[in-house]
Protein backbone atom coordinates (compact mmCIF):
# COMPACT_ATOMS: atom_id res chain seq x y z
CA UNK A 1 0.00 0.00 0.00
CA UNK A 2 1.27 3.67 -0.76
CA UNK A 3 2.35 5.67 2.44
CA UNK A 4 0.66 8.54 1.80
CA UNK A 5 1.76 10.60 4.41
CA UNK A 6 2.40 14.34 3.36
CA UNK A 7 6.44 14.53 3.58
CA UNK A 8 7.13 18.14 4.67
CA UNK A 9 9.89 19.29 3.02
CA UNK A 10 7.63 19.03 -0.36
CA UNK A 11 4.40 21.08 1.03
CA UNK A 12 7.34 24.00 1.39
CA UNK A 13 8.75 23.29 -2.01
CA UNK A 14 5.83 24.11 -3.54
CA UNK A 15 4.77 26.85 -0.97
CA UNK A 16 8.52 28.07 -2.55
CA UNK A 17 6.97 27.67 -6.06
CA UNK A 18 3.85 29.19 -5.19
CA UNK A 19 5.83 32.50 -3.94
CA UNK A 20 8.17 32.79 -7.02
CA UNK A 21 6.28 31.67 -10.08
CA UNK A 22 8.35 29.57 -11.68
CA UNK A 23 10.57 26.47 -10.90
CA UNK A 24 13.78 27.82 -11.65
CA UNK A 25 13.17 31.20 -9.24
CA UNK A 26 11.98 28.82 -6.23
CA UNK A 27 14.91 26.29 -6.45
CA UNK A 28 17.31 29.11 -6.31
CA UNK A 29 15.52 30.44 -3.17
CA UNK A 30 15.24 26.82 -1.88
CA UNK A 31 19.43 25.62 -2.67
CA UNK A 32 18.11 22.91 -4.68
CA UNK A 33 18.37 22.10 -8.47
CA UNK A 34 15.17 22.38 -10.68
CA UNK A 35 15.49 18.47 -11.64
CA UNK A 36 15.20 17.99 -7.98
CA UNK A 37 12.26 19.99 -7.11
CA UNK A 38 10.60 19.14 -10.23
CA UNK A 39 10.84 15.25 -8.45
CA UNK A 40 9.59 16.51 -4.89
CA UNK A 41 6.77 18.11 -6.88
CA UNK A 42 6.08 14.58 -8.74
CA UNK A 43 6.50 12.71 -5.44
CA UNK A 44 4.08 14.50 -3.93
CA UNK A 45 1.51 14.44 -6.33
CA UNK A 46 2.20 10.29 -6.85
CA UNK A 47 1.56 10.27 -2.94
CA UNK A 48 -1.59 12.61 -3.59
CA UNK A 49 -3.24 11.13 -6.72
CA UNK A 50 -3.82 14.20 -8.01
CA UNK A 51 -2.03 17.65 -9.85
CA UNK A 52 -1.08 20.54 -7.70
CA UNK A 53 0.63 22.75 -10.14
CA UNK A 54 -0.20 23.52 -13.84
CA UNK A 55 3.17 24.41 -15.99
CA UNK A 56 2.09 27.69 -18.20
CA UNK A 57 4.25 29.69 -20.42
CA UNK A 58 4.95 32.24 -17.81
CA UNK A 59 6.15 29.62 -14.90
CA UNK A 60 3.83 27.10 -12.83
CA UNK A 61 0.18 28.07 -11.38
CA UNK A 62 -1.47 26.19 -8.48
CA UNK A 63 -4.19 24.23 -9.36
CA UNK A 64 -7.36 24.23 -6.42
CA UNK A 65 -5.64 21.71 -4.29
CA UNK A 66 -2.26 23.15 -5.04
CA UNK A 67 -3.75 26.29 -3.10
CA UNK A 68 -5.62 24.22 -0.40
CA UNK A 69 -1.68 22.89 0.67
CA UNK A 70 -0.32 26.49 0.01
CA UNK A 71 -2.29 27.67 2.94
CA UNK A 72 -1.20 24.47 5.35
CA UNK A 73 2.51 25.35 4.04
CA UNK A 74 2.11 28.89 4.97
CA UNK A 75 1.33 27.92 8.42
CA UNK A 76 4.19 24.84 8.58
CA UNK A 77 6.54 27.64 7.73
CA UNK A 78 5.27 29.79 10.27
CA UNK A 79 5.58 27.37 13.09
CA UNK A 80 9.10 26.29 11.58
CA UNK A 81 10.04 29.76 11.87
CA UNK A 82 8.84 30.34 15.54
CA UNK A 83 10.11 27.20 16.93
CA UNK A 84 13.82 28.01 15.46
CA UNK A 85 13.52 31.34 17.20
CA UNK A 86 12.41 29.92 20.62
CA UNK A 87 15.53 27.63 20.60
CA UNK A 88 17.57 30.87 20.06
CA UNK A 89 16.06 32.43 22.71
CA UNK A 90 16.50 29.25 24.86
CA UNK A 91 20.13 29.71 24.41
CA UNK A 92 19.93 33.13 25.33
CA UNK A 93 18.12 32.04 28.82
CA UNK A 94 14.91 33.49 27.67
CA UNK A 95 11.25 31.09 28.22
CA UNK A 96 9.24 31.66 25.12
CA UNK A 97 7.87 34.47 22.60
CA UNK A 98 4.90 36.45 22.28
CA UNK A 99 3.83 37.73 18.96
CA UNK A 100 0.85 40.70 19.06
CA UNK A 101 -0.60 42.43 16.52
CA UNK A 102 -2.59 45.23 16.90
CA UNK A 103 -4.40 48.29 15.05
CA UNK A 104 -3.44 51.94 15.82
CA UNK A 105 -6.77 52.19 18.13
CA UNK A 106 -4.95 49.54 19.93
CA UNK A 107 -1.75 50.92 20.82
CA UNK A 108 -2.95 53.71 22.67
CA UNK A 109 -4.48 51.97 25.95
CA UNK A 110 -5.30 48.15 25.60
CA UNK A 111 -2.11 46.74 24.21
CA UNK A 112 0.73 48.59 26.14
CA UNK A 113 -1.06 48.01 29.53
CA UNK A 114 -1.72 44.41 28.60
CA UNK A 115 2.19 43.75 27.74
CA UNK A 116 3.55 45.92 30.74
CA UNK A 117 1.40 43.67 33.16
CA UNK A 118 2.50 40.23 31.16
CA UNK A 119 5.70 41.55 31.41
CA UNK A 120 5.90 42.23 34.94
CA UNK A 121 4.90 38.59 35.15
CA UNK A 122 6.92 37.28 32.37
CA UNK A 123 9.86 38.87 32.12
CA UNK A 124 11.99 36.19 30.19
CA UNK A 125 9.70 36.37 27.28
CA UNK A 126 10.57 37.71 24.30
CA UNK A 127 7.58 40.10 22.76
CA UNK A 128 6.96 41.61 19.53
CA UNK A 129 4.55 44.01 19.02
CA UNK A 130 3.04 44.78 15.53
CA UNK A 131 0.85 47.58 14.21
CA UNK A 132 -0.38 46.74 10.43
CA UNK A 133 -3.38 47.35 8.64
CA UNK A 134 -5.92 44.95 9.44
CA UNK A 135 -5.62 42.40 6.22
CA UNK A 136 -2.26 42.04 6.81
CA UNK A 137 -2.80 41.18 10.55
CA UNK A 138 -5.39 38.55 9.75
CA UNK A 139 -3.02 37.05 7.41
CA UNK A 140 -0.26 37.18 9.36
CA UNK A 141 -2.72 35.36 12.22
CA UNK A 142 -3.89 32.86 9.50
CA UNK A 143 -0.68 31.60 9.15
CA UNK A 144 0.47 31.54 12.51
CA UNK A 145 3.04 34.53 12.24
CA UNK A 146 1.15 36.35 15.57
CA UNK A 147 -0.08 34.80 17.71
CA UNK A 148 -3.16 36.95 18.84
CA UNK A 149 -4.53 40.50 17.00
CA UNK A 150 -6.26 43.25 19.09
CA UNK A 151 -8.06 45.44 16.72
CA UNK A 152 -11.45 46.93 15.23
CA UNK A 153 -14.38 44.71 14.34
CA UNK A 154 -15.21 45.58 10.76
CA UNK A 155 -17.74 45.84 8.48
CA UNK A 156 -16.34 42.59 6.68
CA UNK A 157 -16.51 39.31 7.76
CA UNK A 158 -13.55 37.75 9.14
CA UNK A 159 -12.06 34.55 7.56
CA UNK A 160 -13.90 31.65 8.75
CA UNK A 161 -10.90 30.51 10.71
CA UNK A 162 -10.73 33.22 12.70
CA UNK A 163 -12.64 33.72 16.43
CA UNK A 164 -12.89 36.84 17.19
CA UNK A 165 -14.53 38.62 21.18
CA UNK A 166 -15.15 41.88 22.20
CA UNK A 167 -12.64 43.40 24.76
CA UNK A 168 -13.65 47.39 24.35
CA UNK A 169 -16.49 49.18 23.02
CA UNK A 170 -16.07 52.75 21.50
CA UNK A 171 -17.73 55.50 19.80
CA UNK A 172 -16.88 57.65 16.60
CA UNK A 173 -16.47 61.31 17.60
CA UNK A 174 -15.55 64.66 15.54
CA UNK A 175 -12.03 65.79 16.84
CA UNK A 176 -10.21 69.39 16.47
CA UNK A 177 -7.45 71.08 17.98
CA UNK A 178 -9.30 72.74 21.61
CA UNK A 179 -9.53 76.48 20.71
CA UNK A 180 -12.01 75.66 17.66
CA UNK A 181 -14.85 77.66 17.45
CA UNK A 182 -16.57 73.83 17.33
CA UNK A 183 -14.91 72.66 20.23
CA UNK A 184 -17.24 73.70 23.09
CA UNK A 185 -20.75 72.27 21.64
CA UNK A 186 -21.93 69.39 23.34
CA UNK A 187 -22.62 67.19 19.94
CA UNK A 188 -22.20 67.50 16.52
CA UNK A 189 -24.31 66.44 12.87
CA UNK A 190 -22.04 65.99 9.94
CA UNK A 191 -24.57 67.71 8.36
CA UNK A 192 -23.55 70.93 9.88
CA UNK A 193 -19.87 70.47 8.78
CA UNK A 194 -20.38 70.46 5.13
CA UNK A 195 -18.29 73.48 4.25
CA UNK A 196 -15.54 72.44 7.14
CA UNK A 197 -12.23 71.05 5.87
CA UNK A 198 -11.28 67.47 7.11
CA UNK A 199 -8.51 65.26 8.03
CA UNK A 200 -8.99 61.83 7.11
CA UNK A 201 -7.60 57.98 6.83
CA UNK A 202 -6.96 56.88 3.47
CA UNK A 203 -9.55 55.59 1.56
CA UNK A 204 -10.55 51.21 1.67
CA UNK A 205 -9.32 51.02 4.90
CA UNK A 206 -10.94 49.56 7.91
CA UNK A 207 -11.54 52.76 9.48
CA UNK A 208 -12.52 54.62 6.07
CA UNK A 209 -14.79 51.92 5.49
CA UNK A 210 -16.41 52.62 9.03
CA UNK A 211 -16.50 56.43 8.74
CA UNK A 212 -17.92 56.24 4.97
CA UNK A 213 -20.85 53.99 6.43
CA UNK A 214 -21.56 57.54 8.65
CA UNK A 215 -21.89 59.52 6.06
CA UNK A 216 -23.98 57.18 4.22
CA UNK A 217 -26.42 57.01 7.39
CA UNK A 218 -26.89 60.70 7.66
CA UNK A 219 -27.14 60.83 3.75
CA UNK A 220 -24.13 63.10 3.50
CA UNK A 221 -21.68 63.13 0.56
CA UNK A 222 -17.91 62.75 1.13
CA UNK A 223 -16.37 65.54 2.04
CA UNK A 224 -14.77 68.12 -0.96
CA UNK A 225 -11.98 69.54 0.97
CA UNK A 226 -10.28 66.48 2.26
CA UNK A 227 -6.72 65.76 3.34
CA UNK A 228 -6.12 61.73 3.49
CA UNK A 229 -3.20 60.12 5.30
CA UNK A 230 -2.38 56.95 6.32
CA UNK A 231 -0.54 58.43 9.37
CA UNK A 232 -2.35 58.79 13.04
CA UNK A 233 0.36 61.50 13.95
CA UNK A 234 -0.21 63.30 11.06
CA UNK A 235 -4.15 63.26 11.10
CA UNK A 236 -3.40 64.56 14.78
CA UNK A 237 -0.67 67.09 14.31
CA UNK A 238 -2.64 68.97 10.92
CA UNK A 239 -5.46 68.92 13.73
CA UNK A 240 -3.49 70.54 15.88
CA UNK A 241 -2.45 72.82 13.51
CA UNK A 242 -5.70 74.83 11.70
CA UNK A 243 -9.17 74.48 11.57
CA UNK A 244 -9.51 70.59 10.16
CA UNK A 245 -12.07 68.46 11.64
CA UNK A 246 -11.56 64.70 11.58
CA UNK A 247 -13.83 61.48 12.48
CA UNK A 248 -11.84 59.49 14.24
CA UNK A 249 -12.53 56.48 17.10
CA UNK A 250 -12.61 58.41 20.79
CA UNK A 251 -10.06 55.95 22.51
CA UNK A 252 -7.63 56.89 20.01
CA UNK A 253 -7.67 60.49 20.81
CA UNK A 254 -8.41 59.58 24.41
CA UNK A 255 -4.73 60.78 25.96
CA UNK A 256 -4.56 63.42 23.45
CA UNK A 257 -7.98 65.16 24.74
CA UNK A 258 -6.89 64.51 28.76
CA UNK A 259 -3.37 65.94 27.41
CA UNK A 260 -5.33 69.23 26.05
CA UNK A 261 -3.95 68.20 22.98
CA UNK A 262 -7.35 67.66 21.00
CA UNK A 263 -10.90 68.03 21.56
CA UNK A 264 -13.64 65.44 20.77
CA UNK A 265 -17.46 66.00 20.88
CA UNK A 266 -19.63 63.44 19.96
CA UNK A 267 -21.72 63.01 17.18
CA UNK A 268 -25.83 63.44 17.64
CA UNK A 269 -26.45 60.22 16.10
CA UNK A 270 -23.64 58.00 16.62
CA UNK A 271 -25.48 54.97 14.88
CA UNK A 272 -23.21 52.31 15.66
CA UNK A 273 -20.81 51.63 18.30
CA UNK A 274 -17.14 50.20 17.19
CA UNK A 275 -15.86 47.16 18.63
CA UNK A 276 -12.39 46.20 19.81
CA UNK A 277 -11.63 42.57 19.44
CA UNK A 278 -9.62 40.05 20.36
CA UNK A 279 -8.74 37.65 17.55
CA UNK A 280 -7.36 34.27 17.63
CA UNK A 281 -7.23 31.35 15.28
CA UNK A 282 -10.55 29.04 15.49
CA UNK A 283 -9.06 25.79 17.02
CA UNK A 284 -5.37 26.70 17.17
CA UNK A 285 -3.24 24.85 20.17
CA UNK A 286 -2.33 28.60 21.80
CA UNK A 287 0.78 28.59 23.64
CA UNK A 288 0.42 28.74 27.43
CA UNK A 289 2.20 32.00 27.27
CA UNK A 290 -0.48 33.62 24.57
CA UNK A 291 -3.11 31.81 26.76
CA UNK A 292 -1.98 33.83 30.08
CA UNK A 293 -1.49 36.93 27.78
CA UNK A 294 -5.45 36.51 26.61
CA UNK A 295 -6.16 36.33 29.99
CA UNK A 296 -4.38 39.89 30.80
CA UNK A 297 -6.13 41.25 28.11
CA UNK A 298 -9.72 40.58 28.84
CA UNK A 299 -8.81 41.81 32.50
CA UNK A 300 -7.19 45.46 31.03
CA UNK A 301 -10.27 45.52 29.12
CA UNK A 302 -12.51 45.40 31.44
CA UNK A 303 -11.02 47.53 33.75
CA UNK A 304 -10.27 50.21 30.83
CA UNK A 305 -14.16 50.06 29.74
CA UNK A 306 -14.94 50.61 33.06
CA UNK A 307 -12.48 54.00 33.86
CA UNK A 308 -13.33 55.41 30.05
CA UNK A 309 -14.52 59.25 30.71
CA UNK A 310 -17.05 60.68 28.10
CA UNK A 311 -15.43 63.02 25.25
CA UNK A 312 -17.42 65.88 26.93
CA UNK A 313 -15.77 64.48 30.46
CA UNK A 314 -12.44 64.21 29.14
CA UNK A 315 -12.63 67.72 27.84
CA UNK A 316 -13.25 69.40 30.66
CA UNK A 317 -10.69 67.34 32.69
CA UNK A 318 -8.09 68.58 30.36
CA UNK A 319 -5.62 70.71 31.36
CA UNK A 320 -5.75 74.41 29.72
CA UNK A 321 -3.33 74.75 26.92
CA UNK A 322 -0.67 77.44 26.96
CA UNK A 323 -0.69 80.46 24.79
Amino acid sequence: MMDRTLDPRRLLDLLSIAEHGSFTRAAAARGVSQPALSNSIAALERVLGTRVLERTRHGAALTETGRLLATHAETLQSALGRASGDVSLKKLGMEGSLVVGMSPVASVEIVPEAVAAFRRETPNVSVAIHELPDDELIERLRTGAIDVMVSPAGLLADPPEIEREVLLRDRFVIVMRPDHPLARRSALDLAELHDAAWVMPNAHTAMWRQIESLFVAENEAWPARCVSTNSVTALKSLLMRSDSVSISSFRLVTLDCAAGHLAAVPLRQPHFQREICLRKRRDASLTPLALRFIAILRAVGARIAKNTPSPRNAARTAPKRKR
